[in-house]
């Protein structure tokens, strides 16, 4: 069965009281908006003024801008259930994120057109951190160009899961790698429980070598915010997600690479702000699981999470082991001119 779409993209944004940030957002998709580009916003049952302000600055634009944009409500359910809902009515041949208090920059619509005619599974690029007010305050991500060759796939996967960045809005994705796969219902990490999955389901990947997507990095976010409610959300998030690494890596042993990034958050957090009977109690959770697996530490290119890796039978002690012999490897290779993979 051929599926016809009805547009090469659809851009998939949802809102969540971000009236101050929505404007930003919305202006940068408009600028560059083009007939076969979808824009699908699912307001997440904001409690301020965000759908308000939205709709109002759309009602002030020509029909023929704004045409292709649609806004879905649901009551609260979270963002990973307002992606979910975006998805289900997408019509476009490939998907992507936008978070709301986010922007496209300039170039995104120009590079995803050419990237696009490579009916790549996978587009990538990268993306630039922005201040509150939308000042770039570090160098850009820029993503490796991947090999593309049916006999270097597994390669391929493996340097894709090394980035260790999973972070939705800096991939197109054919529509097709979704069906069956949904953001899980979590407050953190609900990137990571999923796009490893899509990536999966690629046979071919396209990078564009410039950054395309402008993070918002706001001290209020859920990624940022370090109080203790939010430090709690995320252990406990990461309390989910651990165990379901364990399950992939037990299927497919590449699946190691996010699971130790993941679990090395863990303990980190963990010794951070909690105290050391906790840290020992939690590394104790799934310490010892994640030994069971098959030896695959030839695939973990970061060097805290292989040290990790080969100090996991030394209790937490292991932990802080393993942050002494990585920051030692890393002198001895600045010392030697070799590259160190953090």
């Amino acid at each position: 069965m051929i599926t016809v779409h009805m547009f090469n993209l659809t851009i998939i944004i949802p809102i969540y009281n971000v009236e101050q940030y929505i404007l930003d957002c919305i202006q940068s998709v408009i600028a560059q908006l083009t007939d076969d580009i979808e824009v699908i916003c699912v307001d997440d049952g904001s409690t301020d003024h965000s759908i308000d302000v939205l709709s109002t600055y759309l009602k002030q634009q020509p029909q023929t801008h704004i045409k292709n944009i649609k806004i879905l409500q649901q009551q609260n359910a979270g963002v990973a259930a307002a992606r979910n809902l975006g998805i289900r009515h997408a019509q476009g041949k490939y998907l992507t994120f936008l978070d709301s208090d986010d922007v496209l920059l300039p170039a995104y619509a120009q590079e995803i057109q050419r990237a696009i005619a490579s009916d790549a599974d996978v587009i990538s690029f990268g993306y630039q951190s922005l201040s509150e007010d939308l000042t770039p305050i570090s160098h850009p991500f820029i993503p490796q160009q991947v090999l593309d060759q049916t006999q270097q796939h597994q390669q391929t996967l493996i340097d894709i899961f090394n980035v260790n960045l999973w972070f939705s809005g800096i991939h197109l994705y054919k529509a097709s790698l979704f069906q069956g796969i949904e953001f899980p219902k979590l407050s953190h990490y609900e990137d990571a429980a999923t796009i490893p999955d899509v990536i999966m389901q690629a046979r071919s990947f396209y990078t564009i070598q410039a950054a395309l997507y402008g993070y918002r990095i706001r001290a209020s976010s859920a990624t940022n915010c370090k109080n203790a409610s939010n430090i709690d959300r995320s252990l406990q998030c990461l309390e989910q997600l651990i165990p379901t690494l364990i399950e992939k890596t037990k299927a497919q042993v590449i699946f190691i690479i996010p699971l130790m990034h993941f679990f090395y958050i863990y303990i980190y957090q963990s010794t951070k702000f909690k105290n050391k009977q906790c840290a020992k109690h939690n590394w104790s959770k799934f310490a010892g699981a994640i030994q069971q697996l098959p030896q695959a530490s030839d695939l973990i290119q970061n060097e805290h999470n292989r040290m990790l890796y080969h100090c996991l039978a030394f209790g937490l002690y292991g932990f802080y082991l393993s942050k002494f012999m990585s920051r030692l490897v890393r002198s001895i290779k600045k010392r030697l001119g070799r590259p160190y993979q953090r």
